[in-house]
């Protein structure tokens, strides 16, 4: 076990990018859409780098979040009005940057409730007006659960982005204490009806939380039992003062533990690394699946 007083050196990242030609470009690009990114919404420690390569994650639907997780560092609260014209300004961007594959995530919209939405329509409006766009651009959406209403679900489904990610976040006995508002069943729902109407599905966690290994490998083989494609797995860092602590810094040893449990014992496609995120090598991901 890694001490927790201490990020471990393989644990920090450089800003030396921040004068990067690519970086301040992206940053620049999302200004003039008025488009918010996760990486800066969830202080992704891969920013800089994935900026710096000229790409970033989208996040769509605000930037305030309708749950409470405890691990997570985007804004809870009332969630802002839906913007009718991020869909067209998410597809510009992706245009703009010249992306050959993006990523788009969300905050969690529970209070969408009318037609069953949960965010759903905007999310379908985002990946239509990317293809209406840049038609040969890859797209993966990283969704909240939309509560595992079919509705919702089948709307993405017929919209066809081609990966579909849900993150699982971490094992089910730690749900009341990092996800209060979610449920592990209902993720793992989600993640099986996606993969029954044929998308190739993701899913991600965190370690540090305070699992042993038998609930790790208890938490891959579930993901498995729905037949998930990609997986990623990184260390969970705490954002401030204010969120969970972290129980447990991995070494890089439990990392090959881990992925070769994963190569050994599931048909998944693993990505298991200190700071792999749900984004972290995502073109690579789904090029070799």
């Amino acid at each position: 076990m890694s001490d927790v007083t201490r990020l471990p050196d393989f644990l920090k990242t450089s800003i030396a990018s921040l004068d990067n030609e690519k970086y301040k470009f992206v940053k620049r690009v999302l200004k003039n859409n008025n488009l918010n990114t996760v990486c800066d919404g969830a202080r992704c420690p891969n920013k800089c780098e994935c900026y710096s390569c000229g790409t970033a994650t989208f996040l769509i639907l605000g930037n305030v979040c309708s749950r409470n997780c405890a691990f997570c560092n985007i804004a809870k609260g009332k969630p802002q009005k839906v913007d009718e014209n991020e869909a067209l300004h998410v597809a510009l961007a992706v245009k703009e940057l010249n992306l050959k594959y993006c990523v788009i995530t969300s905050v969690t919209r529970d209070d969408l409730i009318q037609n069953h939405d949960y965010g759903s329509i905007h999310y379908v409006n985002t990946i239509n007006s990317i293809k209406k766009i840049t038609p040969n651009v890859k797209i993966e959406i990283l969704t909240p659960d939309f509560k595992g209403d079919k509705v919702a679900l089948n709307r993405i489904i017929d919209a066809q982005p081609d990966v579909f990610n849900h993150n699982i976040e971490t094992i089910k006995r730690l749900y009341p204490i990092a996800r209060q508002m979610a449920d592990y069943d209902c993720s793992l729902e989600v993640l099986r009806y996606m993969k029954s109407k044929k998308l190739i599905t993701k899913s991600g966690f965190m370690l540090g939380l305070g699992e042993n290994f038998e609930e790790i490998k208890k938490l891959i083989l579930d993901l498995d039992s729905v037949n998930l494609d990609i997986l990623t797995v990184g260390q969970y860092i705490q954002p401030s003062k204010a969120h969970l602590k972290v129980q447990k810094y991995y070494a890089l040893d439990e990392y090959k533990s881990i992925e070769d449990f994963i190569k050994n014992n599931t048909k998944i496609f693993p990505i298991v690394a200190p700071l792999a995120r749900s984004s972290y090598r995502a073109f690579e991901a789904y090029n070799s699946i």
